[in-house]
C-alpha cells in the first residue's frame, strides 16, 4: 500500500491577486507567476507540468465515507475514466496521512461499485454498510505542476501546484481553486529504511487530489532515490517546506484539500461564524489524549473563521477566531507540562501579536456597538453622540483591516505552521515524563481545583481595582473553557449550574471592563470634555453595579465536580 504523509496550502485568490499587484503583474498571469515563484525557491526542480483536462467526482453516501476516512473518486480524461479509493487519517490538524487503496481503470458503462470488488476489507464494508454513492463535488482541474526538493535531512518532498473549478452538488456557483500539496514517504511499520524504490513510487503517489491516478504520475522525471524517512524526519521535512513555501508565496495551511472541503455538506456557507463545539473524547483515556483532542477541536473552530475573517472581517466573525486562540490560551495553561522550548520561542510570542490585534479590534468592535449606544441612550442629548459614533466607527474599521492584513501576512502562515507542527510533534512525543501514569480524571480534578481557588480567592469585587477585577474575570473565563473542554466528565449540575454561573460572572465582569476600555478608546478619539466626563460618571457607576453584581455571583458559585475518566 502507497502511504504519503501531506500538508495542503491554500491560494486564496483575493490575496494572490494582491500579491500579483505588489509584483506588477498581470491578473490573467497568476498561474505563470506562481511557477515563477516555485522555480526560483531554492532546492526547488519542477518535475513535472500537465495541463490535460480532468474531471474529479467525489462520492459519498450521507457521509458514511468521509466519517470512516475513506474518499472515493472518479477521474476522467482523455486517458480514459479510472476509480480512485484512499483512506485518511490525521495525526494532527492540517497534517494528512492518505493511503492508495484501489486505482482502477473503469469503463463507461461500468457502475462505480464494481472497481472496488478487490477492494480491502475496511472498505468493502463501509460501501456495504452505506446507501448508494451520489456525485457531491465535482473538480475541473485545468493544470497541474510538479517540483521536488530535498529537505535539510535528505528527505524527498514533492510541492504540486493545481488549479481546478469547482463545483458543489448544491447551489453555489463554481469557484477557481488553488492550492499547493506538499507530500512525502509516510514510513509503514515494515519500513526497514532503504526501499528506495518503494519511497519514491510512494512520493509519485500522492496524486488522489485535485490531481489524478497514481498511473499518470509515474511520468514525472526520475530522482534519485530519496531517503527513506523516519516519522520524524518526515515531519520536519513537511514542516521545513511548507514554510518555505509560505514566505515566498500567499499561501495558507488549511485542514483539507479543495475536494474535501468541497464534499463537505456540512460545512457552514455564506461565510457564517463557526462557534465552539463540545470536544470528542471518544476513546480518549489519558491528559496526553485529551489535550490532542482539544488542539483539534480548536483548530476546527480556529480555520472555521480564519478565510471568511481573510475575506470580510465583521463583527461575529473576529469574535469566533479570538475565542479559539483564547482558548488554545486556556488549553496551555491546563496542560502545562506539554508546553515546550518551540511553544515558547515559536509559537507564543506569534500568537501575541495576532491576540493584541483580535483583541483591539473586538474592543473597538464592542465600544461602537455597544457602549457608545448605551451612552448615547443614558444623556439627555442623545444627537450629540453621532459624531463621536461615526469617529469610533473609522477607528473599528481600521483596526479590522489591521486584522485582515494580518491574517494575509507570511508571519500569520508561519504562526499556524508553528502551531501544527507543535501539535504533531505532540503527537509523536507522547507524555511527559513528569505527568507520566496520571488518570485523567485526576488530572482534570487537580487543574480544575486549581481554576477555581483563583476565581474564589477574592470575593470582594467593590474593594478591588479594575485590574485585579479583570484578573477574576479572566479566571472565571478560564475556568469555564476548562469545563466546556471537559464536560463528558464533569457532572450534569456542574454543566447546569456551575458553568452558567461562570458565564454570568464573565458577562458582567465583562461589562465593566468594557466601560474601562470606553474611557481609554474616549480619550483617543479626543471628544469634546463633556462627554468624557459625562462618560466618565457613568461608567464608574457602572463598574461599581458590575462588581456588586459578581459578588453576588461568586457567592452562588459552587465547586465543579469531576464524575468520570479514564485511567492513565
Amino acid at each position: 500500500m502507497l502511504r504519503v504523509l501531506e500538508i495542503v496550502l491554500d491560494l486564496p485568490e483575493p490575496t494572490v491577486l494582491a500579491w500579483l499587484d505588489q509584483r506588477g503583474q498581470l491578473p490573467e498571469h497568476i498561474d505563470t507567476a506562481l511557477a515563477e515563484a516555485l522555480d526560483t525557491l531554492p532546492g526547488c526542480e519542477r518535475v513535472g507540468d500537465d495541463a490535460t483536462p480532468r474531471t474529479l467526482c467525489g462520492f459519498d453516501s450521507r457521509r458514511k465515507l468521509s466519517r470512516a476516512g475513506w474518499r472515493v473518486i472518479t477521474e476522467t480524461s482523455e486517458r480514459g475514466r479510472r476509480a480512485i479509493a484512499s483512506h485518511e487519517e490525521s495525526p494532527a490538524p492540517g497534517v494528512t496521512v492518505r493511503s492508495v487503496v484501489c486505482d482502477v481503470a473503469l469503463a463507461p458503462d461500468v457502475p462505480l461499485e464494481a472497481a472496488f470488488d478487490d477492494a480491502p476489507d475496511a472498505l468493502t464494508q463501509v460501501l456495504a454498510d452505506a446507501d448508494e454513492l451520489t456525485t457531491v463535488a465535482t473538480l475541473e482541474s485545468r493544470r497541474r505542476m510538479q517540483w521536488r526538493r530535498q529537505s535539510a535531512r535528505g528527505v524527498a518532498v514533492d510541492v504540486t501546484l493545481d488549479t481546478a473549478r469547482c463545483i458543489r452538488a448544491d447551489t453555489d456557483p463554481a469557484l477557481t481553486l488553488r492550492e499547493l500539496r506538499v507530500t512525502t514517504h509516510w514510513p509503514d511499520d515494515e519500513d526497514d529504511g532503504n526501499d528506495y524504490a518503494a519511497a519514491d513510487r510512494a512520493v509519485d503517489a500522492a496524486v488522489d487530489l485535485i490531481s489524478g491516478s497514481a498511473a499518470q504520475a509515474a511520468g514525472a522525471d526520475a530522482s534519485p532515490a530519496p531517503i527513506v524517512p523516519t516519522t520524524e524526519t518526515a515531519l520536519a521535512a513537511l514542516f521545513e517546506t511548507a514554510n518555505e513555501l509560505v514566505r515566498a508565496l500567499p499561501a495558507f495551511p488549511v485542514l483539507c484539500d479543495a475536494l474535501d472541503r468541497a464534499c463537505r455538506l456540512d460545512v457552514p456557507r455564506d461565510n457564517a461564524p463557526v462557534r465552539a463545539q463540545p470536544v470528542d473524547f471518544d476513546g480518549v483515556r489519558t491528559p496526553h489524549r485529551a489535550l490532542l483532542a482539544i488542539e483539534r477541536n480548536i483548530a476546527v473552530q480556529w480555520f472555521g473563521n480564519e478565510a471568511a475573517v481573510r475575506d470580510t472581517p465583521d463583527v461575529e466573525l473576529i469574535h469566533q477566531l479570538r475565542v479559539a486562540q483564547r482558548r488554545l490560551k486556556t488549553a496551555t495553561r491546563i496542560f502545562p507540562a506539554w508546553t515546550d522550548a518551540a511553544w515558547t520561542a515559536r509559537v507564543e510570542p506569534r500568537l501575541k501579536w495576532l491576540s493584541d490585534l483580535l483583541g483591539e479590534a473586538r474592543d473597538w468592535d464592542v465600544f461602537t456597538d455597544s457602549t457608545l449606544p448605551a451612552l448615547a441612550q443614558a444623556d439627555v442629548d442623545a444627537a450629540a453622540w453621532q459624531a463621536t459614533r461615526a469617529a469610533a466607527d473609522a477607528r473599528r474599521l481600521g483596526a479590522r483591516a489591521q486584522v485582515q492584513q494580518a491574517l494575509r501576512s507570511s508571519a500569520y502562515a508561519e504562526l499556524v505552521l508553528a502551531w501544527l507542527e507543535w501539535i504533531s510533534d505532540l503527537a509523536v512525543r507522547g507524555t511527559p515524563e513528569a505527568v507520566r501514569g496520571r488518570s485523567l480524571r485526576g488530572y482534570v480534578k487537580k487543574r480544575v481545583a486549581k481554576h477555581y481557588k483563583r476565581v474564589t480567592r477574592d470575593t470582594k469585587l467593590t474593594a478591588l481595582d479594575e485590574a485585579k477585577r479583570h484578573r477574576v474575570r479572566i479566571h472565571a473565563k478560564r475556568l469555564r473553557y476548562t469545563l466546556e473542554f471537559f464536560e463528558p466528565i464533569v457532572s450534569h449540575k456542574t454543566r447546569r449550574e456551575v458553568a452558567k454561573t461562570l458565564s454570568r460572572i464573565q458577562s458582567v465582569l465583562g461589562d465593566g471592563n468594557d466601560a474601562a476600555v470606553a474611557l481609554r478608546f474616549l480619550e483617543q478619539l479626543d471628544v469634546a470634555p463633556y462627554q468624557v466626563g459625562f462618560a466618565r460618571g457613568w461608567c464608574e457607576a457602572l463598574k461599581r453595579l458590575t462588581a456588586k453584581e459578581g459578588e453576588r455571583l461568586l457567592a452562588e458559585l459552587r465547586k465543579p465536580k469531576i464524575v468520570s475518566g479514564g485511567a492513565g
